[in-house]
């Protein structure tokens, strides 16, 4: 027979985990949260990384520790995320091009669905440069010199985003032109410096850098695919200015494998929109060229697959699009 007092007792237990439910889930994290970098150290998606490893550790009151794991176009950390016990304890940066395009192009052991976003954290107009002493004083003459010219260019990487920026451009405009491969922008950098390749692909954050206090540079930045001069290069003038109806950006944010606790997406979410609305961790963005641009779980999603379906025609033009 079971007593009064017995089932007193197993209604008070029930009670206490029912209460105690939100407790635990409003402890997450209990431990540290490890940021997988899918690219090596020194890069965009690096930095995007380290800017905000430190300030969300705050946050979160726990150590957030960035792992980087490159390879394969940044296929190799993604997938062995999408690979990760979801539990809200790995996380990784992931941006417009591997998120959206590299999927598309080969066996990668992942695709967006694979991840549940959790926010867009900041974004870089796209652009195209040449040396200072190139003949193209404008996007216009670039154009109109790969209408009769088989011209080369180079970026950080094949199916990057400065990469894909720039072949939707050349395909929007109906011209093309040679993609000489590297390693990082700074190879590729290198490479129109030398006069390797005629011009270069590249975020907006990577050209500040090159000019001095008195706008003395080696490199000339033809446009900016921004919807406004852009206030880190405010002479460089946008491909709309130029008649150019081209939007562009690269984009990085944070992603963390299907199926990863709410609690754990809301608390991180949170965090980072708190921090990209703070003036402090705006003035660092600054200090790195990065416009901050937060997006929540359900915008970040919708900006992946509207660019994942934009971007499958251009990637079979090109020959990347996997069969």
């Amino acid at each position: 027979m079971i007593r009064r007092r017995d089932l007193l007792k197993t209604g008070a237990a029930a009670m206490a985990l029912l209460s105690a439910g939100p407790a635990l889930a409003q402890d997450y994290p209990t431990k540290p949260v490890h940021m997988i970098v899918p690219f090596a150290q020194g890069g965009a998606t690096d930095q995007v990384a380290r800017l905000i490893a430190a300030p969300l550790e705050e946050k979160l009151g726990q150590p957030v520790v960035v792992v980087n794991q490159p390879g394969a176009g940044g296929a190799v950390g993604l997938a062995n995320l999408a690979r990760t016990r979801a539990d809200g304890y790995t996380i990784a940066i992931g941006s417009d091009s591997t998120l959206a395009a590299r999927p598309l192009m080969s066996e990668t052991g992942y695709d967006s669905d694979s991840f549940q976003m959790i926010a867009r954290v900041v974004e870089i107009p796209s652009g195209v440069a040449v040396r200072a002493d190139s003949p193209w004083q404008s996007l216009g003459d670039l154009v109109e010199a790969l209408k009769s010219e088989r011209l080369t260019y180079s970026g950080s990487g094949v199916a990057s985003g400065p990469h894909l920026a720039m072949a939707v451009f050349l395909d929007q405009q109906g011209v093309e032109a040679t993609f000489v491969n590297s390693d990082s922008n700074q190879e590729g950098m290198v490479k129109l410096l030398s006069g390797e390749v005629d011009f270069l692909t590249g975020g907006g954050s990577n050209f500040p850098a090159m000019f001095s206090e008195s706008g003395e540079s080696d490199i000339r930045v033809l446009g900016l695919a921004a919807g406004d001069r852009w206030p880190f290069l405010p002479e460089v003038p946008t491909y709309k200015e130029q008649g150019f109806d081209y939007l562009r950006s690269q984009w990085f944010g944070i992603v963390a494998p299907a199926g990863v606790p709410e609690e754990a997406v809301a608390t991180v979410s949170s965090a980072v929109a708190e921090l990209v609305e703070g003036e402090e961790f705006r003035q660092r963005l600054e200090e790195f060229y990065f416009n901050p641009a937060y997006l929540d779980p359900d915008a970040m999603r919708a900006q992946v697959e509207e660019e994942k379906e934009g971007i499958r025609p251009v990637l079979d033009k090109i020959g990347l699009l996997a069969n």
